[in-house]
């Protein structure tokens, strides 16, 4: 349930997703013949496990050019547009945005958990891929343009538009055995599709919920943007009407 006003400890123009379970990552290759053979290439989020996780706030929406901008008003980065996802920011801009607004970047876990819902889904409209229900397209588009890439916690544009900086280093799920060089503190991980995926080749399994990418935080990639979270108190609970 989206948050429109302030109440209380509540904060504005987020999400809150509730406490508890959620299944995180994806079966083993072998179980995901529909995706093959692209689905080697989310061995990184593998084993598929029941996750825990507290309850927190996630932005509606990715942060805008707008507002990106009364943070850093002297800046330029690509697009302009003020209803736009800002993106070309790295990682430390983001997490000094989030704490300059008194809130946090998103764990890659939470950040999973309010796009997938608690069904093990792989798109936020579900299990089968439909090219023309986020942004794939060439160009990015306003935050919310895509009313069928909403999350079951009605989360915006977690599966298209810009892919989202996490708070998480880039390190291996618990109980896996995938072996990865690049595992480290060095990387940042980087979760959702995003319109510019057709430039590398498109596959669907690049813009599935559980695929996890990584950058350095250094780095400013155009495709790559970000949402805020918050903690919430152990006490609350789904916000009522006023």
């Amino acid at each position: 349930m989206i948050v429109l006003s302030a109440c209380g400890d509540r904060p504005t123009d987020m999400v809150l997703i509730p406490a508890g379970e959620f299944r995180l990552g994806v079966a083993s290759v072998k179980d995901l013949p529909q995706f093959l053979p692209g689905a080697a290439a989310n061995g990184n989020a593998q084993p598929l496990q029941s996750y825990s996780v507290e309850a927190f706030y996630i932005d509606a929406h990715e942060v805008t050019y707008q507002q990106f901008m009364r943070f850093k008003p002297q800046a330029k980065y690509p697009g302009g547009k003020p209803s736009e996802p800002i993106r070309g920011v790295n990682w430390y801009e983001a997490d000094a945005y989030c704490l300059w607004v008194g809130k946090r970047l998103p764990t890659e876990f939470e950040w999973e958990k309010a796009a997938r819902g608690q069904d093990e889904r792989l798109f936020t409209w579900g299990n089968e891929f439909h090219e023309n229900n986020a942004n794939f397209g060439k160009t990015v588009r306003p935050v919310g343009s895509f009313e069928q890439d909403k999350s079951p916690f009605a989360v915006y544009d977690m599966n298209g538009n810009v892919s989202e900086w996490t708070a998480s280093s880039y390190a291996p799920y618990p109980g896996s055995q995938y072996a990865d060089k690049n595992f480290g503190k060095h990387l940042k991980v980087i979760r959702g599709g995003s319109f510019y995926k057709r430039r590398h080749g498109f596959m669907k399994e690049f813009v599935i919920l559980p695929h996890r990418n990584s950058a350095p935080p250094a780095m400013r990639l155009a495709d790559t943007g970000f949402r805020c979270a918050k903690s919430a108190p152990k006490s609350a609970q789904a916000p009522r009407s006023h």
